[in-house]
């Protein structure tokens, strides 16, 4: 029997059989304290620096917009079509962007460029774990949650923070309410919450983390609305990421059982339509030139070695998603419902964005950290004050663009230099606006089978045209992306591409090395037209 169908009917057993009891504090569903938890009868020696938490700004006479991001975690582009409600409510009411870009497609180098506005060659956290990478290469001294505060903003974190938050956590400076989760989001129904210092166990099936965040940010939002003063908050949501390993390696992954949402608990028929749409998408990746592609020869080792995918993993895997992000688009539903409740929207930039796109057999591959399109677009979608209802700007941007753009819209100044540039022209609507004439910086820090735990894997350049990427080990790929937009055929080694290729590893060069918004978005020579 199809183990598809197995899978999918357990995922819609636990959803119809409803919540399991957890161990519960009183009055908070779901909820424990630490020291119940750890099993040792004491609660972890967590520092919670009370000091360093900012006293709420209270200023009527500020109406400076309030900003708010909700990010995903691992959702491609094409995923969108999941999520009708941003869609209706972020996209047809303000402007989506057609060619955003995550330039380093990993969850801890991603957050760390929304932090800072850097490149990982300048915030120093090129990959998810030490040493060069996770919480331990961050410095949260300087972000934008300090810079806005600063700026006279409340702020407020939720949600997944870097990788390898050590149990001796120490509150990070600027936040008004900050509330990381500190392990399990990767397990969707057992997670412990930073909560402000006071850390809490959330376990149990009636506590799916993505309707969780849901409800946390109905609540942070109220509080910072009652301050009565300019407020930044990022949800960072972990959906659809899937609940194994971040990244496989090219060997047969094994992706979990969809998780379970309660979403479909309200509408069980959606259980069935979905399980026949993931048959539908798994299909349609099927037939894309690029899923479980044949020859790979003019690949890097990583995916010329690679064993092919099994479909049935596909299949279980687009459900699995589809699930979560059901769950996403009602949790970015709420954050609207709120804000209007607290009369704030309409005085409210609310931006939607991913860390990270996704391969999902794409080149006999399930994961990120490589510089194909799957993994490199995002999806961006920014309503707001002055944004016109259903735009759409073409011009290509990246998320080390945002922190730059909140400044603008704040009024506030960073203490480190940035590598991005403001948005806020292109969401007025100018479309001569180029913020990255040269194309954009793509890279990925070490990658453990392949560089050992400190080279770059690879570094190159993606213009609107041409994706190039040099390997650490030297090997080069140059895909025209006009031509061949599957990117099947690398024309590396193609004497008719010769001289874009120098010309492209020129500008790598100089990006690579690049620091500030000068350097980072700097203009070439044009490039020549493909020999004949």
């Amino acid at each position: 029997m199809n183990r598809f169908i197995p899978a999918a009917l357990v995922a819609a057993m636990l959803i119809w059989a409803g919540a399991s009891a957890s161990v519960s504090e009183v009055g908070t569903p779901g909820r424990t304290a630490l020291a119940d938890v750890t099993g040792s009868g004491q609660a972890p020696s967590l520092a919670t620096h009370a000091a360093n938490r900012p006293r709420p700004f209270r200023d009527p006479q500020d109406r400076r917009p309030n900003i708010v991001l909700i990010s995903a975690d691992d959702m491609r582009r094409d995923e969108l079509k999941y999520l009708p409600k941003t869609r209706k409510l972020l996209s047809a009411q303000g402007m989506r962007f057609t060619d955003a870009l995550t330039p380093h497609p990993l969850c801890c180098p991603a957050r760390a460029e929304l932090f800072t506005g850097q490149y990982a060659q300048n915030n120093g956290v090129r990959t998810n774990f030490p040493p060069q990478g996770g919480y331990s290469a961050f410095d949260p001294d300087h972000t934008i949650g300090t810079w806005l505060n600063a700026a006279g903003y409340n702020t407020a974190f939720v949600g997944k923070h870097l990788n390898t938050l050590p149990m001796g956590f120490q509150r990070n400076p600027g936040w008004t309410i900050f509330d990381p989760t500190l392990r399990g989001y990767d397990d969707y129904f057992n997670f412990t919450q930073y909560n402000d210092g006071h850390p809490v166990f959330v376990a149990g099936r009636g506590n799916y983390y993505t309707d969780y965040l849901a409800d946390l940010s109905r609540t942070h939002l109220r509080q910072l609305s009652g301050y009565d003063a300019p407020f930044f908050l990022w949800v960072s949501h972990f959906g659809p990421h899937s609940i194994e390993s971040s990244d496989c390696t090219g060997d047969r992954c094994r992706p979990a059982p969809p998780p379970a949402s309660p979403t479909y608990r309200n509408n069980p028929r959606q259980v069935i339509r979905d399980i026949a749409l993931s048959r539908y998408r798994a299909a349609r990746l099927f037939r894309s030139p690029a899923f479980n592609e044949r020859d790979r020869q003019d690949k890097q080792h990583l995916i010329a070695t690679a064993r092919p995918i099994d479909p049935v993993d596909i299949r279980q895997l687009v459900l699995g998603r589809i699930a979560a992000l059901r769950a996403l688009d009602l949790a970015v539903e709420a954050v609207v419902e709120q804000l209007a409740a607290d009369r704030e929207l309409d005085n409210t930039y609310l931006m939607f964005v991913t860390d990270n796109g996704y391969l999902l057999g794409e080149h006999s591959y399930i994961g990120k950290t490589l510089g194909y399109e799957p993994a490199l677009r995002t999806p961006l979608l920014v309503r707001g004050p002055g944004i016109r209802a259903g735009s759409a700007a073409e011009q290509t941007v990246t998320l080390v663009d945002l922190p730059p753009t909140w400044l603008e819209i704040a009024g506030a100044t960073a203490d480190i230099r940035q590598d991005g540039v403001s948005l806020v022209p292109v969401l007025r609507g100018d479309q001569q606006v180029a913020p990255h004439p040269g194309g954009v910086l793509i890279q990925a820090g070490p990658h453990r089978l392949e560089t050992g735990p400190r080279e770059w894997y690879f570094r190159g350049v993606r213009t609107s045209r041409y994706t190039y990427m040099r390997y650490h080990d030297g090997w080069v790929e140059l895909y025209d992306r006009r031509r061949d937009p599957d990117e099947i055929t690398s024309v590396a080694r193609d004497p008719r591409y010769a001289q874009i290729a120098r010309l492209l590893a020129h500008r790598t060069r100089k990006l690579a090395g690049c620091n500030g918004p000068d350097e980072c978005n700097r203009r070439f020579s044009a490039l020549p037209s493909p020999g004949k």
